[in-house]
Order: C-alpha cells, then sequence, then structure tokens
C-alpha cells in the first residue's frame, strides 16, 4: 500500500470513530482534537495529546519583527557607550530580552518545558539587569542572591505551568508578574533618591513599564481567555499582546535612557564649565549662575540674612616663588577644602581668581559669619606642609559682612571685598567684620 493509499485509509477511518462515539455530544475541545489528528497535526507527550499548530505554521516575517527590533535598540544603546556614553548596561539589558523573545518564535515543541523556561529567564534577566542599571545611578544595588532567588522561583513556576497545567497563558501570567515584580521594587527604590532631571525621565519610563505590566497580569486574571493549548497560544492575542508588550516597554526604556544620558553630558558639560579645577569650587560663572537661580531673587525680600566672608592668602606670591607654582597649586587645593568642608548644601564656596576665596552663608547673621571665617583662619594657620615645606606656616585674611534687606548681591560683595582689605592693612592673619 502506497503512502498516500495510507493516508487516505486513515482519513476515512477517523469520520467512523468519531460518529462510534455514540450519539452522545462530543466536547469542544475533543472534536478539535480529533480535527487536529485526522489532519495529522498531533503529538503525543507525557501521555497527553497537545496539538502543535506551531510546528505546521512558522513564525511570520511581522512576529520576528519584534526580537529584532528590540535588538536594534541593544545595539543602538551599546554603540553609544563607545563614544562616550554610559549606556552599556542598559544594552544588555534590551539585548536579553530580545534573545528571549526570540526563543519564543523558535518552533521546537519537542524541548518542551525547557525552551519556555530558557525563553522566559532570558525575559526576566533583561529586566533584572535594566533594573540594577537604573539603581547604579545611585550608586546602590539589589543584592545578587535576592535577584537569583527571584529567577529560581520565576523559573519554577513556568516549568510547573507548563507540565503540570499545560497552561500558557499561565506560564505568561508568572513570567508577567515577576517582571511587573523586579520594576516595581527597583523604582520605588529608585524613587526616593532622585536628584536630577534624568533621574526623573527614567523613573517615569519605570512607572509606566511597570504599571502596563501590572495591568496586564490584572487583565489575565479577570478576563476570559479561550482555552488555548501551548502550541495556539502564540498565534492568539494573549500571544500578540506579550510580544508587543515588550517591544513598547523596550522603545520606551531607549528613548528614556537616550533622554536622560544626554541631560547627564550637558550637566557633565555645565558642571566643567562652572567649577574650578584646582579646588573643586565654583569658578566665577559658576558663581554667577549659582546667584542667578538660588540667591538673588531671596535678596530683595530677605527675611532671613546671608553671611558673606571673603578670603585671601597672605603672601601667595611670594610662596610661589620660595616653594614654585606646584606647591602654590597645593596651597590653594586645601584651602578650597577648608571651605569645601564650610559649603553646605545650601551655602556656596567659590574662588574669585589668584587667590581670592568667597563663602557665602544663607542664614547664617554677622555673629555667626565670623565665627565660621575664624575657624577657617584658625584651620589654614595650623596646617603642617611636610615634605615640602615642614616648618612653614601660611596664613589668610577675611572681611565678613551680611546682605542686607532689599541690598543688591553686589554691594554687599564689594562690602566685604573692602573689609578684607581693611583686614590686609591690619597687618594680615586676621578677621574684619562690619554690617
Amino acid at each position: 500500500m502506497s503512502l498516500n493509499d495510507r493516508r487516505e485509509t486513515r482519513c476515512n477511518i477517523l469520520p467512523h470513530a468519531a460518529c462510534r462515539i455514540g450519539q452522545h455530544r462530543i466536547p469542544d475541545k475533543a472534536a478539535r482534537t480529533l480535527q487536529l489528528l485526522r489532519s495529522g497535526k498531533w503529538l503525543l507527550c507525557h501521555r497527553r495529546l497537545f496539538p502543535c499548530t506551531s510546528l505546521f505554521m512558522p513564525a511570520t516575517l511581522l512576529e520576528w519583527s519584534v526580537p529584532a527590533a528590540i535588538l536594534l535598540c541593544a545595539i543602538g544603546l551599546c554603540a553609544a557607550h563607545f563614544v562616550g556614553f554610559r549606556t552599556l548596561q542598559w544594552g544588555a539589558a534590551l539585548g536579553c530580552l530580545s534573545i528571549g523573545y526570540a526563543i519564543m518564535l523558535v518552533q521546537a515543541s519537542e524541548f518542551s518545558p525547557y525552551k519556555q523556561a530558557v525563553e522566559d529567564a532570558f525575559i526576566l534577566c533583561g529586566v533584572m539587569l535594566a533594573c540594577r542599571a537604573l539603581q547604579s545611578r545611585r550608586c546602590r544595588q539589589t543584592s545578587l542572591y535576592v535577584d537569583i532567588a527571584v529567577l529560581l522561583a520565576s523559573t519554577a513556576m513556568v516549568i510547573v505551568s507548563v507540565v503540570l497545567f499545560a497552561s500558557a497563558k499561565l506560564e505568561s501570567f508568572f513570567v508577567q508578574a515577576f517582571c511587573a515584580l523586579v520594576i516595581w521594587r527597583a523604582t520605588l527604590s529608585f524613587s526616593r533618591r532622585i536628584a536630577t532631571a534624568s533621574d526623573k525621565v527614567l523613573t517615569v519610563a519605570f512607572l509606566f513599564i511597570a504599571l502596563v505590566l501590572t495591568g496586564q497580569c490584572i487583565l489575565y486574571i479577570a478576563a476570559p481567555t479561550p482555552d488555548l493549548a501551548l502550541g495556539e497560544w502564540r498565534l492568539s492575542v494573549w500571544g500578540t499582546l506579550i510580544q508587543y508588550t515588550g517591544l513598547l516597554g523596550s522603545i520606551v526604556l531607549t528613548f528614556a535612557v537616550f533622554i536622560a544620558t544626554s541631560y547627564d553630558a550637558i550637566e557633565k558639560y555645565r558642571h566643567q564649565a562652572h567649577t574650578d579645577a584646582l579646588t573643586g569650587l565654583l569658578n566665577r560663572q559658576g558663581l554667577d549662575s549659582r546667584l542667578d537661580s538660588v540667591f538673588r531673587p531671596a535678596f530683595p525680600e530677605a527675611a532671613t540674612p546671608t553671611g558673606v566672608i571673603m578670603a585671601d592668602i597672605d603672601n601667595f606670591k611670594r610662596i610661589n616663588d620660595i616653594f614654585g607654582h606646584a606647591f602654590g597649586d597645593m596651597v590653594l587645593a586645601r584651602f578650597g577644602s577648608l571651605l569645601r568642608q564650610e559649603a553646605d548644601p545650601q551655602a556656596c564656596a567659590a574662588r574669585m581668581g589668584g587667590e581670592e576665596f568667597l563663602l557665602l552663608l544663607p542664614g547664617a547673621d554677622l555673629e555667626s559669619a565670623t565665627a565660621v571665617a575664624e575657624e577657617i583662619r584658625a584651620s589654614f594657620v595650623s596646617l603642617r606642609w611636610a615634605p615640602h615645606a615642614p616648618d612653614a606656616r601660611f596664613t589668610a585674611s577675611m572681611g565678613v559682612t551680611v546682605v542686607e534687606a532689599d541690598e543688591p548681591f553686589a554691594s554687599a560683595l564689594k562690602r566685604a571685598d573692602d573689609l578684607l582689605y581693611a583686614a590686609k592693612r591690619r597687618g594680615r592673619n586676621c578677621t574684619v567684620w562690619n554690617v
């Protein structure tokens, strides 16, 4: 008997077998199984009969576009790393995600449930890498053991869903739920330490992704879904929803990372332009910018005083002439560090040029500002300079005043400068103050 004859015989037998079941009504699932058996689309696995339509319906080009698009996002982020941006970890996260979505489209039902466990593990690892990249911006990381425990728990639930329940819906629900859990944990932890505009952009992006995944999990629980077998799930609306959720999240994350990276780059160059490289204090340009954004609007209606300290290192030209310019730079740097110790988040320390420095103390009256100036002056005198100049003692002069109500800042700055030169005329190494 030829192969075609055998197929013909099998197809003729099945309808009679279906009729011999009796006059009883055949359930829809059983009828579908008989239909698949008749067409030859069947698979006997673990003594259970599963339809394997996916074996005869390979992934379309449109379906492959999802992991391809995610991979392109990953390549773009990795490429940005080589031109100076810190995006490599983000690229690795999307790379893992694209591998997971690509494995999802591979036709290999004989490897079930290992295939499902591997694809979901890659997806969850990609989410974890993205969360670790977010937290690394504030030098905080979740314990690696916690991530491993979450990954193992997710894998266990995926295997149970596939082996015991043969439910692609349950498998999808668990992997989405674990991804949402990891993102919520990282986002809520990071949101308490937001410091820059780029942090806000990334936090909004992660919140959006977390809300989408959470809503999808709720939809899985609440909405009735057809009783689809493993092979049919990918081609259903629910399978399509999973793929395009991953694509949407990847695109949102990529745009957020590039926007945040651009903000970081702008802030970096602004900081370099406004900071004195030798002392780490603000330079004159940075001081003007700080006054425009923080101090100047507050001065006309200042309810609290603002202390102004002008400081100058005595005989600095002689220090350069005797010990050299490299040693002079070290003196400037150490004096700047003394000012930086007094510059809390509300205060402002700047190098005005040469050996002249400025310290602004919002909320400090004349007495407290003078005490701060005296502390800085005494600390500078007590510094030791071994081995370059073990017996040398250097001094500084200070002029202290406060900004009066409705007074332009330039006027208070000139008064502090006049008081500084008054200290020079008194013999240096002293503090002169006035209102």
